[in-house]
């Protein structure tokens, strides 16, 4: 009788092991490299002239977004389980001025986000049907 218990725990378990689809999947820092359209195929990499500096980091329902010198803060999200992301706050564009076209795209579109798809090191945040940005993982 005692062997059956753990058994029957251990079955119970069995199975019900769900693709993570929480905010957590989405931590880290992550690094613009990128525009894309799923409809052409077409991809625009992010110009040798620009600093590398657009990115966005996402800490368990917070986004925060930087490009050269502007910013948006305290975005607050949640992941449903289609990967849809719902921002209950868009946070607050602290602009400073100079930034450069690029960052500025960067920081228009990133509060337009309703989806994304996580291969490996790469993310890609869709903000318009097709049209998305393609980020790499921060690994340092």
């Amino acid at each position: 009788m005692l062997l059956l218990l753990p058994l029957g725990v251990l079955f119970l378990g069995a199975g019900c092991e769900k693709e993570d689809v929480s905010q957590s999947v989405l931590n880290g820092k992550w690094i613009l490299i990128g525009f894309g359209d799923d409809s052409t195929n077409e991809f625009t990499s992010e110009p040798n002239s620009e600093p590398k500096s657009s990115y966005v980091i996402f800490d368990n329902g917070r986004m925060v977004a930087y490009s050269v010198s502007n910013m948006v803060e305290d975005a607050k999200y949640v992941v449903d389980e289609e990967r849809k992301i719902i921002f209950s706050t868009h946070g607050m564009k602290t602009l400073i001025g100079g930034d450069t076209e690029w960052g500025q795209q960067f920081l228009s579109l990133i509060i337009k986000i309703y989806e994304f798809e996580v291969k490996e090191d790469e993310l890609k945040l869709y903000y318009e049907s097709q049209k998305y940005m393609k980020l790499k993982k921060d690994t340092k």
